[in-house]
């Protein structure tokens, strides 16, 4: 059969969405909404391959949930909007109704299989590129707060540049232990990656965000045990306490400017976890910490809206209170906090959906995450991807603790793309997955 005529359009076809799965993950240099319009065109694309299909593949549950979820989302911001004088709506709500598009977004990733390498390639010269032209080292050095990547604050860049540096780590542990690996990827993985690893290294350093720090300090350990399941066990144990001196040297000699940012508000952090081991009263202690004139400024406001985001979820704990919330936190104890994020992404969820939207959520994500454990146990996808997919959705999920980047463009992002992934994941371990795949040009 010629197959001349039909390649070259499945070529273009596959630049296209090559470049637009390239600009959904953009957030993490550049925080811009470009990443939603991107994710709309690989959705158009997609479902218009899958409605042309002659034979469709059937979706399962967790489709169907994920849909639900999305119009129930819908439904409910539409209802509080019409039904309220003046209308009700919220702030960032819609991306909560994101899950409504991981499906499609499965099925173009699935269009675009043979393409990923080359476009993880791509994504991490972008890395470089951009880690090396915005980063202030200078500032840095001196002690200066940075603000890494181009983003619209510090803590933002520091959560980009987690991400960005433990995507590296495991790309780079693929290529080091994957013997059938191209051998231009693997040169090229092995001189890439160390330098965005340095350099997300030192701009996390600059962003200094403590929930960052912590987040990475809680999640580094793991990353690197996990090197041992990919080298051999005394190179496996070679690199981890080398890197364990390079990180204590670096640390020891930045001690006290980490001391001078993270110190009073691990200070004041103790003496609040002294008040509650004393047996005191747990609205009391709280509240005193954040009359508390020595308690720093970031850590006073954080309480001030957990305290805020706390009253609001008692008093409609089930299903909340939908994009009717900021109303009531204007009513709440303290009203005067110049923000509208709670700094933390599970109060963001409880406030809004309640304990139901919490289930809800939780359940949709432990059926994602288990639908990539088993697409890595049969062996469809690499190691490397199944530890970087578990790795950085535990960096990001333990950032949310201080912070609410699920709000940002930057956990947006993530939560599409990740979820692409995932339910990729759950048509590859299915029967009638090889009839989604679009076969690379040249095959037929």
């Amino acid at each position: 059969m010629n197959t001349s005529n039909v390649t070259k359009p499945k070529n273009i076809l596959m630049i296209v969405m090559s470049i637009a799965w390239l600009v959904a993950a953009s957030a993490v240099f550049v925080e811009t909404d470009a990443y939603r319009y991107a994710c709309a065109v690989l959705a158009a694309l997609a479902l218009s391959h899958y409605l042309t299909m002659p034979r469709r593949p059937a979706t399962n549950w967790l489709g169907w949930l994920c849909m639900a979820w999305g119009v129930y989302v819908a439904v409910r911001f539409l209802h509080f909007y019409f039904l309220t004088r003046p209308h009700e709506s919220g702030a960032s709500e819609w991306l909560y109704a994101f899950p409504f598009f991981f499906p499609i977004l499965g099925v173009a990733f699935s269009m675009t299989e043979a393409w990923i390498e080359r476009v993880v390639a791509a994504f991490f010269a972008i890395a470089l590129l951009m880690l090396g032209a915005t980063s202030k080292f200078g500032a840095i050095f001196a002690g200066e707060t940075v603000k890494p990547l181009i983003m619209n604050n510090q803590i933002h860049g520091a959560v980009a540049c987690g991400l960005i540096l433990l995507a590296a780590y495991f790309w780079l542990l693929h290529y080091l232990s994957d013997h059938n690996a191209k051998p231009h990827l693997r040169r090229y993985a092995l001189v890439v990656c160390p330098l965005v690893m340095v350099l997300c290294l030192i701009s996390i350093y600059g962003a200094k965000s403590k929930g960052v720090w912590l987040a990475l300090t809680l999640t580094l350990p793991i990353a690197g045990l996990l090197s041992l399941t990919y080298l051999r066990a005394k190179a496996g144990l070679l690199v981890i306490v080398l890197a364990a001196i390079v990180l204590g040297c670096g640390v020891y000699a930045v001690r006290h400017n980490l001391h001078k940012t993270a110190g009073p508000t691990v200070g004041a952090a103790i003496s609040m976890l002294e008040g509650f081991q004393d047996g005191s009263d747990f609205d009391g202690v709280v509240r005193g910490t954040i009359d508390s004139p020595t308690t720093p400024v970031s850590m006073d406001e954080r309480l001030q809206l957990w305290y805020d985001a706390g009253e609001m979820i008692s008093a409609a704990p089930i299903f909340g209170w939908g994009s009717k919330w900021v109303d009531q936190l204007n009513a709440s104890r303290y009203p005067n906090v110049r923000y509208t994020l709670f700094h933390n992404g599970y109060l963001e969820i409880l406030v809004r959906y309640g304990i139901f939207g919490a289930a809800v959520m939780s359940a949709i994500l432990a059926a994602l995450f288990f639908s990539v454990f088993r697409a890595f146990r049969v062996g469809a996808i690499p190691r490397a991807a199944f530890h970087v997919y578990a790795v950085g959705l535990l960096f990001f999920a333990l950032t949310l603790l201080s912070n609410s980047n699920n709000r940002l463009a930057i956990g947006e992002s993530l939560a599409l793309l990740s979820s692409a992934f995932a339910c990729w994941c759950n048509m590859r371990i299915t029967h009638d997955y090889d009839i989604l795949t679009v076969q690379p040009a040249g095959k037929s």
